[in-house]
């Protein structure tokens, strides 16, 4: 499966920041992500995209914690070690704050992203988001930086 040698290329650099549930390594974690996925879309909990190309899966985004009063979310992504630099997590997290505002109805998308990732930095920033702060102890006991995109 796909997103399973994805997850295999890519663990190193996302399970300390998103955990192992979101970047599966063996086939029946990448078969019971997908499960989890579908229900949570299902629930209005989320929604997911795998970045596909060619049958091999680039990267994943996804719009989660969906706040139905507040009309708010998180928006996540990674992508494969080998396929950074290319613009496709710009792509990818564009393609899912166009969704969130236009077809969701949301109203504010945050991005929590770990302090030393520049890359993700550099997306948020080209994506228009705006850095709000620090948000002490928030993944995984570990600081956070808050940016935030409005409709």
């Amino acid at each position: 499966m796909a997103l399973c040698e994805a997850g295999q290329a890519s663990i190193h650099h996302v399970r300390p920041w998103l955990g192992s549930e979101l970047c599966p390594v063996t086939l029946p974690a990448a078969r019971q992500c997908i499960e989890i996925l579908k229900q949570q879309r299902e629930q209005g909990y989320g929604i997911t995209y795998l970045l596909l190309h060619n049958e091999r899966c680039l990267g994943m985004g996804l719009i989660n914690y969906i706040h139905p009063v507040h009309k708010s979310a998180n928006l996540g992504f990674w992508i494969r070690p080998d396929a950074c630099g290319k613009g496709l997590a710009v792509g990818l997290a564009r393609t899912l704050v166009k969704l969130a505002f236009s077809q969701m109805g949301l109203q504010r998308i945050e991005l929590l992203i770990e302090p030393g990732n520049k890359s993700s930095q550099r997306v948020a920033i080209k994506l228009g988001a705006e850095k709000e702060g620090v948000c002490r102890k928030r993944i995984f006991g570990r600081d956070a930086l808050l940016f935030s995109l409005t409709d």
